[in-house]
């Protein structure tokens, strides 16, 4: 009985303990994920702001041509670039339009060293895709992982005089260094909180181990509503007597049935009922002496197992049952119907028989009292 109980008790901590490690772990992660996120967003919208006020449309439109305008846009872009060189974790610089078939291209490639064939795919394409059909500008929703790397991106479109779409500037930002750097710290936090959820266990079912076993015991064998013993410690009690009984020692049993009970249940409602259970239940105790043991065997039973008393004690303890008549519940006076029978080697082979032999006694006791009604 106590192993399991620990066993269920231990289940439950290591249950209440991984739910509180694992809810702090995931919040905690969430945290960090979207403060680190936030930080790369405020960092990319500075650059896109420098980029998007410095580049002008003309330049979109003429760099790359063999005229005066291009080369004045090539100039000019490439001082923009120039400032920006500082700024390492700039990837991917370019902008991209849209062809009749529908299919992105790539018209420039602003940072020397990319691939100039490069479009994007996945989840950037998708983004890619919104910012060109909708004119809309997607700032990065999340961390993405590519061939390449963890990748930052916005998508910003930019329009002519007519409010025509002529293109989108795509900038992708590597942020693998932070990413890794955020990922590492996630695994030493789950690591200390597996840790801490280890340390806490063991601590936990060392210490349910060092409880005695008479808490348990105490747990185990008692009525929650009387606060005496239950059925459970009366049949261990039982056994052990049986021992005792056969050893030629006097063991007498009293059994109590409580009257009325029904009917304060049906008319005044169960709490009064439990009212009446727990106000009769002490005035058995009063009864019986405090030196004599109380169980509570069912709904309205009460039994008590006597060792080594003599047949005048248990006669006068059976007469001040029947003698009581204090209130138990409001108008309702103390009434119980009880019986005993005490061991008889040449009757009985068992403590049994002699329980038996007691509850019949109690139901003809209960009878006469039906018959005085």
């Amino acid at each position: 009985m106590k192993n399991q109980l620990i066993r269920k008790m231990y289940v439950i901590l290591i249950f209440t303990v991984l739910t509180v490690a694992s809810g702090v772990f995931l919040t905690m992660y969430t945290l960090s994920y979207n403060a680190m996120v936030d930080d790369i967003r405020d960092r990319a919208a500075g650059i896109k702001d420098y980029i998007i006020e410095n580049i002008y449309v003309g330049d979109l439109v003429d760099i790359g041509k063999n005229t005066d305008a291009g080369v004045n846009a090539s100039l000019h872009v490439q001082e923009i670039l120039d400032r920006l060189a500082g700024f390492n974790n700039l990837s991917r610089l370019y902008v991209a339009t849209e062809n009749e078939a529908g299919e992105i291209i790539t018209t420039l490639q602003l940072l020397p060293g990319t691939d100039s064939n490069y479009v994007p795919s996945g989840a950037l394409e998708t983004d890619l895709q919104q910012s060109l059909q909708e004119g809309l500008a997607v700032m990065g929703r999340r961390i993405y992982q590519t061939d390449t790397g963890s990748i930052y991106s916005i998508f910003w479109p930019i329009k002519n005089s007519e409010h025509s779409i002529i293109g989108v500037v795509c900038i992708e930002f590597d942020v693998s260094a932070i990413y890794s750097s955020f990922r590492q710290s996630a695994i030493y936090s789950l690591a200390l909180s597996c840790a801490l959820l280890s340390l806490l266990s063991i601590v936990a079912f060392l210490s349910m181990n060092k409880v005695t076993d008479s808490v348990y015991k105490k747990m185990a064998y008692t009525d929650i509503l009387t606060g005496y013993e239950n059925r459970m410690a009366f049949e261990h009690r039982l056994r052990e007597c049986g021992d005792i009984a056969r050893q030629g020692k006097a063991v007498t049993l009293i059994i109590c049935d409580v009257n009325n009970l029904k009917k304060i249940n049906d008319t005044i409602g169960h709490k009064a009922g439990d009212t009446y259970i727990i106000n009769t239940s002490h005035l058995i105790r009063k009864n019986l002496g405090k030196q004599l043991p109380l169980y509570r065997i069912g709904g309205d039973e009460f039994a008590s197992i006597i060792v080594g008393k003599e047949n005048s004690d248990i006669e006068k303890i059976m007469q001040s049952l029947r003698l009581e008549k204090e209130p138990a519940y409001k108008s309702y006076l103390f009434s119980c119907a009880c019986g005993f029978a005490t061991f008889m080697p040449d009757t009985d082979e068992t403590l049994r028989d002699t329980f038996k032999r007691a509850d019949e006694a109690m139901y003809l006791e209960k009878k006469r009292q039906k018959s005085l009604l």
